[in-house]
């Protein structure tokens, strides 16, 4: 009778004792693994013409889909994308002259960027004119929590006033424009999301 493996996922591998039969120890260490590793299909419709029957999809089971280039994992239920690793930072970003830092976060799961700025306005005040304002470069975000495929355009607020800002593929960020003057001591918060090209 064939023996359990080491690691407790139950693969079965054949014994001395057993009878042998070199196409039966094969075939019981290949049924054993493959699930258990990524399988690679054509596509979604290949994979479910494939895993049926005794082959049908247990939960944990992984598949790499050629055509849409995607890790699936069967969840007991369905074919799901396994989620990314959320990462955060709170350091990296520098200041211009004129402005202090508040506070500053940033968090990235996959391709999904999102960055909170949180700046003082400490130069002399800012003149908007029927909503524009001199581009005015406030901070530069850091390497790594830069947008990768061109210039990404968000909003702030100061509670008072609102307006836009732009962020770069270098991290600057600059305030564009501005539906009053923002004056020293003025608090911004500047928001953005984007999807990274890569």
């Amino acid at each position: 009778m064939p023996t359990q493996d080491d690691y407790g996922q139950d693969i079965d591998l054949w014994a001395l004792t057993d009878a042998p039969s070199i196409p039966d120890a094969v075939r019981a260490l290949a049924a054993g693994t493959i699930p258990r590793g990524v399988m690679r299909f054509a596509s979604a419709s290949t994979r479910g013409a494939t895993l049926t029957g005794v082959a049908a999809p247990v939960e944990g089971m992984a598949t790499w889909l050629q055509d849409v280039n995607r890790l699936e994992v069967y969840d007991g239920s369905g074919w799901i994308t396994p989620p990314a690793t959320l990462t955060s930072t709170t350091s990296g970003l520098s200041v211009q002259s004129g402005f202090a830092l508040n506070d500053f976060s940033g968090y990235r799961e996959g391709r999904m960027v999102v960055v909170d700025i949180y700046l003082s306005r400490t130069g002399s005040t800012i003149q908007a004119d029927d909503g524009n304002i001199v581009d005015t470069h406030c901070c530069t975000l850091p390497s790594g929590w830069r947008p990768l495929h061109g210039t990404v355009v968000a909003c702030y607020d100061t509670g008072v006033v609102h307006g836009g800002w732009v962020v770069g593929t270098d991290g600057i960020c600059t305030l564009r424009t501005a539906s009053n003057d923002l004056g020293s001591g003025t608090n911004i918060r500047m928001h953005a999301t984007w999807l990274r090209s890569t």
